[in-house]
């Protein structure tokens, strides 16, 4: 995301944000930072401002906010990682994607769901336990990590003995690149004609886009 100075954070920016998202969903109180100030890592850094957008079309237009003023954006689902990589080190807008939780699309019949960012990984095996289907990544944290951070950090867990990590089973990405556009990764297929850019994408940490929804490959249950 892009760099720049959180000294560029003025009130005229954080009524743009209210605007965006609506006052709720717009943390600036010292305590409130504090608890995004970390992940699961050794590292912290006080973020100026939390945002809490619900769909692709918001996190769209805070990044053109943030790009058109410098500003630095740090993508942050559960914030269970182990690298650092929701910390906000030289501050700026902390984005969180936890509003964003819509299950798109389950097609059983081609074995593939397009689930929004903020998706908890347990919740997205619970829905699918009736159909006897599962998304084989399972990190140990899947109980409150989300799809999003999974793809940011090409998250593992047990299942990856046999079935492999993230990048095995994502089919697609829906990204708001850093000046607001927004763009189509990948398919509906597992092999897609033309640079892998999905396989960019996955362990990425949000230093190239913001992910916003995921299409993935599932599986029968064993």
């Amino acid at each position: 995301m892009p760099a720049g100075s959180s000294a560029m954070i003025d009130e005229s920016i954080l009524h743009a944000l209210r605007e965006i998202v609506g006052p709720e969903h717009v943390l600036t109180d010292p305590e409130d930072l504090l608890l995004y100030a970390y992940d699961a890592s050794i590292h912290s850094g006080r973020p100026d401002v939390v945002v809490f957008p619900e769909s692709t079309e918001q996190v769209s237009r805070i990044m053109a906010l943030a790009h058109a003023h410098r500003i630095p954006v740090i993508p942050r689902g559960g914030g269970t990682n182990l690298s650092g990589g929701s910390v906000a080190s030289q501050g700026g807008i902390v984005l969180t994607l936890s509003r964003m939780t819509k299950v798109r699309e389950i097609d059983i019949p081609n074995q593939r769901a397009v689930v929004e960012a903020g998706l908890y990984n347990l919740t997205l095996q619970e829905i699918l336990a009736p159909y006897g289907y599962l998304y084989a990544p399972d990190p140990a944290s899947q109980k409150v990590s989300t799809l999003g951070g999974n793809v940011a950090e090409n998250a593992g867990g047990p299942h990856c003995l046999k079935y492999g990590v993230t990048t095995n089973h994502v089919l697609g990405l829906e990204v708001v690149l850093y000046d607001g556009r927004v763009i189509q990764l990948g398919g509906k297929a597992f092999d897609t004609p033309g640079y892998d850019l999905v396989g960019l994408l996955v362990g990425s940490e949000g230093t190239l886009g913001v992910v916003t929804a995921v299409t993935v490959r599932l599986l029968h249950v064993p």
